[in-house]
């Protein structure tokens, strides 16, 4: 059942936010404790639009998990929060490969915690540069955002 809402939640986001699924995470020890979907996505993005998609995917995967009442009796913990999804975003430039610093390389949701770092072209390990937030300020940060945007 987790792996069928994760695969049903893919297509969504994928679709969504034009980006290509290139891994799964679960932790389904004794319960689903964890579940997760990494993905490439096209930019430079900034750390705004980057931050949009994640608490988007996020809360799409709550959504989907929390309305689920045949996986209820599987999950951990009940309601699922952000604490046990895992959003990754790995952006690539227009011809799919790493962008570098400046640019946001990696965006991760997980554990209650946004994460966005940037690599230097020159150094072959580790990060230049990371910048972390609470899910919930971010998600606050999207929500202001929102309801600033003048309608279409």
């Amino acid at each position: 059942m987790a792996q069928q809402l994760t695969s049903d939640v893919a297509v969504k986001l994928k679709q969504r936010h034009n980006m290509v699924v290139v891994g799964v995470t679960a932790g389904l020890a004794d319960a689903v404790n964890i579940l997760g979907l990494e993905f490439q996505i096209r930019g430079p993005l900034s750390k705004e639009k980057l931050r949009s998609i994640l608490v988007d995917c996020v809360e799409e995967f709550l959504i989907s998990v929390n309305t689920n009442e045949q996986l209820r009796p599987f999950l951990k913990n009940y309601p699922f929060t952000e604490k046990e999804v895992e959003i990754v975003l790995y952006v690539l430039d227009a011809t799919g490969r790493n962008v570098y610093h400046p640019e946001i390389l990696v965006a991760v949701a997980s554990h209650g915690i946004i994460w966005y770092a940037t690599k230097d072209k020159n150094v072959k390990f580790g990060y230049k540069q990371d910048i972390e937030e609470s899910y919930q300020t971010a998600f606050k940060i999207v929500q202001e955002s929102k309801n600033t945007q003048e309608p279409e």
